[in-house]
């Protein structure tokens, strides 16, 4: 059964670094990151809002090609609201495939550290563009958000051990995933 992993958290957590260590160690694994479908869309700067519509329609479509085939699919996406990872949990379910959705926690203090440092880089900043308010309030904006996901696995991330935060990733989704699929079986 293919898995479809949703990873998030704050901006700058290292999801998408995160998504690729994991994809790395599952062949053909498709890490399906929305931002960067959305900037490969035509003067999306233009209507971001409608971009980022288009781009979840597209990225949907992708992970459902991808998971039909048989392959995992990890998308990495800091949430603002809930109807995307919505739409991620039934398209798994339309396929045939296991949901398992996981916050990556990370401080305040190092996620601001990390956005200020990738936002140096113009070419980030272009796709990621800047935050609506700050950090702290990001962050805890976020967490509200978790609240009303039940099924969320928390994974700490450990600062300077990508090694390690990878393995608990990896631990997380295959403890999920098991415990899902006992109970599913009679």
């Amino acid at each position: 059964m293919p898995l479809l992993v949703l990873l998030h958290g704050a901006p700058a957590s290292g999801k998408s670094t995160l998504a690729r260590r994991w994809a790395d160690g599952r062949p053909l694994a498709l890490v399906l990151d929305v931002d960067v479908v959305r900037s490969l869309l035509g003067a999306w700067q233009d209507d971001p809002a409608s971009a980022g519509v288009a781009a979840r329609d597209l990225a949907l479509a992708m992970a459902r090609t991808h998971l039909t085939g048989g392959r995992d699919v990890i998308v990495p996406q800091f949430l603002r609201r809930t109807g995307f990872a919505d739409d991620l949990a039934s398209l798994a379910s339309e396929v045939g495939a296991a949901f398992v959705e996981v916050e990556l926690e990370v401080g305040v203090e190092m996620a601001q550290r990390r956005f200020d440092r990738r936002s140096a880089d113009l070419g980030d900043v272009a796709v990621h563009g800047p935050l609506w308010a700050p950090m702290a309030e990001v962050v805890a904006a976020h967490r509200e958000l978790l609240a009303t996901r039940p099924r969320v696995v928390v994974v700490e991330q450990v600062e300077g051990d990508l090694d390690e935060t990878t393995r608990r990733l990896a631990d997380a989704v295959e403890r999920v995933h098991r415990d899902d699929s006992n109970l599913a079986d009679p």
